[in-house]
């Protein structure tokens, strides 16, 4: 594009140096959700019931409305099933809930978890009230929350002793780990009365022997029914305790400040049975396990011990196997000694009896046949020193004949050495140098060959000199 050159309705010299963004429908409205919804993550509203509609799935649907605005409003069946009061047409409510925009449409509205007729408003601003107080001065910092023993010997649980509580708390625990002992420490969970009662049994708790967990149970009801557990001073009570304590109070969408004070929360007090002791049928099976993984993991050590005590034996040399080798070396030149001394003296004899015949032989006709019999002693002797030699010489065979027996080359592949050769050219390797990694080379065995690749090269380590008696 040449400068000054214009096309269409702008000018190359007129173009902005940087274009605003430019977002797609999808984009923006993320854009708008990612705004909105961390903002607005728990909002409590307040309006009229409009637009009431409850399809087959469950789900509440609505337009919550006031003289000014309107917002559409969703109440899944999952988060009022355990709610005391459900959503009427016209009815003034105050719920609670979190903003978010559905994309397909591109509007925003209220995910509902809570609802209650606006004449309950008061209790719910004065909770709200209290646990913002509460959180601002660290109650509900998990930092300070008491870790649950995994095994408690001893539990205390804190309730009312006429209610169905008591029951299935105990018929679970039964269930669960029977050996536990349980303390009830009976209190009013209704009415005005219930808080001092509460706050008193924790902190009389605290003084009592032998208590490892401390559960504060009560079932479902109304906010009002469930109000003992939202005053500041049972609050305070159970921050002070020194026991690890489990707030197991109403149904599951049931929430009180005790819940939030608490070391552990437990949704309803039968589950506190399983958040406060394991099973002791899983744990015996567990045990069970490792005890079978304990056993496997000892014999693979035991094996593999005896194998390496096995190597390490083989590699000892066999004394016995020396012994014997030196007896027979022994006997071997002992007979050879004796055999030297019978020749030596067997000689001497001779020339003694030679002697004595010469003396005594002095005529020519005694000489004469002293000279036949010399020759006939003569040829006997060439006859025992022709087979004294031949016996030599035939030893001296068998002994060669041995030796070379024992350097024949195949009876040393058959002692378990073995000789390697080049491919293709079969030269005998006495370097590793002629034999590269990656090299093809032959090993010759006393029962064959193995054609096999080099992989790594190890120079041969000179042998330490030690003292040899």
């Amino acid at each position: 594009m040449r400068p000054g050159v214009e096309y269409g309705i702008f000018s190359a010299r007129h173009m902005p140096e940087e274009f605003p963004p430019v977002y797609t429908v999808t984009a923006l409205t993320r854009a708008i959700r990612d705004a909105l919804e961390p903002r607005f993550s728990l909002v409590w509203v307040s309006g009229e019931v409009s637009n009431l509609r409850q399809p087959p799935s469950g789900h509440y649907y609505f337009t919550l409305k006031d003289e000014g605005a309107q917002i559409r409003a969703v109440f899944f069946k999952g988060s009022h099933q355990h709610l005391r009061y459900k959503p009427e047409e016209g009815q003034q409510v105050l719920c609670r809930g979190r903003l978010t925009v559905y994309e397909p449409r591109g509007e925003y509205q209220l995910v509902l978890d809570y609802l209650e007729p606006l004449g309950l408003g008061a209790l719910a601003q004065a909770f709200e009230a209290l646990k913002a107080k509460l959180a601002a001065e660290g109650l509900f910092d998990p930092a300070r929350k008491k870790p649950l023993p995994f095994l408690p010997r001893r539990l205390a649980l804190v309730t009312s002793p006429t209610g169905a509580v008591v029951r299935d708390f105990l018929r679970l625990q039964r269930q669960r780990f029977p050996g536990v002992e349980v303390l009830i420490c009976p209190v009013k969970v209704q009415g005005p009365e219930a808080a001092g009662e509460i706050a008193r049994a924790l902190d009389d708790l605290s003084s009592v022997p032998g208590i490892d967990v401390v559960i504060l149970a009560r079932g479902g009801g109304s906010l009002e029914d469930l109000w003992p557990f939202n005053e500041e001073i049972v609050a305070r009570a159970i921050a002070r305790c020194p026991l690890p304590v489990v707030s197991a109070v109403g149904h599951e969408v049931d929430f009180t400040i005790s819940d939030f004070v608490a070391d552990v929360r437990a949704a309803t007090p039968s589950h506190a049975v399983a958040v406060v002791l394991p099973d002791q049928a899983e744990l015996r099976a567990k045990l069970a396990r490792l005890a079978g993984s304990l056993y496997r993991a000892w014999r693979r050590h035991l094996t593999a011990e005896r194998r390496h005590l096995a190597q390490v034996s083989r590699r000892l040399p066999d004394l016995r196997r020396r012994l014997t080798e030196a007896r027979l070396r022994l006997d071997e030149r002992w007979e050879a000694l004796a055999r030297r001394l019978r020749r030596l003296l067997e000689a001497r004899r001779q020339e003694l009896r030679l002697a004595r015949s010469r003396l005594v032989l002095l005529s020519p006709g005694k000489r004469l046949a002293g000279e036949r019999r010399r020759l006939r002693a003569a040829g006997q002797e060439l006859l025992r020193a022709w087979q004294r030699s031949f016996s030599e010489r035939r030893r001296r065979l068998e002994v060669s004949h041995e030796h070379l027996k024992k350097l024949d080359p195949l009876a040393i592949l058959a002692r378990g050495y073995a000789v390697a050769t080049t491919l293709p050219e079969g030269a005998v390797i006495r370097d590793p140098a002629q034999a590269p990694p990656g090299a093809a080379i032959r090993v010759r065995v006393a029962k064959g060959r193995l054609d096999c690749r080099v992989e790594e090269i190890r120079e041969a380590q000179p042998e330490r000199q030690g003292n040899h008696g």
